[in-house]
């Protein structure tokens, strides 16, 4: 019999080979499932020491039914599927893999950024319909500068760092709204703390939203926040649809309260077919891809291998998203890259 038992939930058939490749050397067995019900999810994580998450959701009522496990290791940056507050009640760690996919969203980000200022789908398709002609130039739209601008981040967490840091280069000034981030790791990335959203709304020709979705943050963004925006403004989400209000998002697009918008993460996903957003020519949609690659996709796997093994082997992981539950658990050992 083995020391360990690993319970593997997935939404899909999961390929477990990178994540089995950071477990080597570990005496442990992994029991593979696809639940489809919260009492299948619960029968599959019996027993077990560790539960790797692909995407299945647990909330209080699967949480409390977890009869072993130390810690749930979810994949991705997300873990809003994951009830982490139960889980701090039942003395769990709830662990994601920040970090495997801070450049692709940082560069999904800038490259939002920039191609709302350069208006480039509208001229894409303009081109791609023949409808360039000699009068072309002579009849551009508007078009936001980039230099000398201000980027607005909401949240100042790792890919909102890395997204500073990259608007640096092209000469936008950086202001940011994190009531939780310390001041000098904002001096350190060279952007200036605002003290409100209201402030911030207000300041920015480019807003770009960047933190986790929890009971906090659900609708942070909504009508009040796009009425104190500038016209020419543009809104960059790529963190979590629920995050912003998308009515009032929508709204705003139609009224012309901003000027555009890049949109990577909706309410509901897939969105609907007849979601209002396709409709308009001021904003650029993709289907929640900003931190795919052919280098995160698997540097996820190996993540989630990771810290199911810093689990085993009684160490800390790298990313606890609940750290209050360190108050209830024994002491472990420094987390150690692998």
């Amino acid at each position: 019999m083995a020391q360990h038992k690993i319970a593997f939930i997935s939404k899909a058939q999961p390929d477990t080979e990178i994540v089995e490749n950071q477990l080597s050397g570990l005496d442990y067995e992994m029991e593979v499932h696809v639940p489809e019900s919260q009492g299948e999810t619960v029968e599959a994580i019996k027993g077990a020491d560790v539960i790797i998450n692909m995407g299945v959701p647990m909330p209080r009522a699967v949480i409390e039914g977890i009869d072993r496990a130390q810690a749930i290791v979810s994949q991705g940056h997300g873990f809003d599927r994951i009830d982490h507050d139960a889980a701090t009640d039942q003395k769990v760690m709830v662990v994601n893999c920040a970090g495997y996919c801070t450049e692709e969203v940082s560069n999904h980000t800038i490259m939002g950024v920039l191609a709302c200022a350069k208006s480039l789908t509208i001229f894409n398709d303009m081109v791609k319909s023949g409808g360039w002609t000699a009068q072309t130039r002579t009849h551009l739209p508007w078009m936001a500068p980039i230099d000398g601008q201000t980027l607005g981040l909401i949240g100042l967490g790792n890919i909102a760092r890395a997204t500073a840091r990259k608007a640096k280069v092209f000469g936008l000034e950086v202001i940011a709204y994190d009531p939780y981030v310390q001041p000098w790791i904002a001096k350190e990335y060279r952007v200036a703390l605002v003290g409100s959203l209201e402030e911030l709304a207000q300041r920015s020709d480019f807003v770009s939203i960047h933190v986790p979705l929890n009971d906090e943050t659900r609708k942070l963004v909504g009508e009040t926040f796009f009425k104190s925006m500038k016209p020419t403004a543009y809104f960059i989400n790529t963190c979590r649809g629920p995050t912003v209000d998308e009515a009032a998002l929508v709204h705003a697009l139609q009224s012309g309260e901003i000027a555009g918008a890049a949109i990577d993460v909706f309410e509901q996903e897939p969105t609907p077919a007849d979601n209002p957003l396709f409709a308009l020519d001021n904003v650029i949609l993709t289907p929640h891809t900003a931190g795919y690659s052919n280098v995160s996709r698997p540097a996820a796997q190996a993540r989630l291998g990771q810290e199911a093994a810093r689990i085993l082997k009684g160490e800390w992981p790298m990313s606890l998203v609940n750290p209050e539950v360190r108050a209830s658990i024994p002491v472990r050992g420094m987390a150690l890259n692998a």
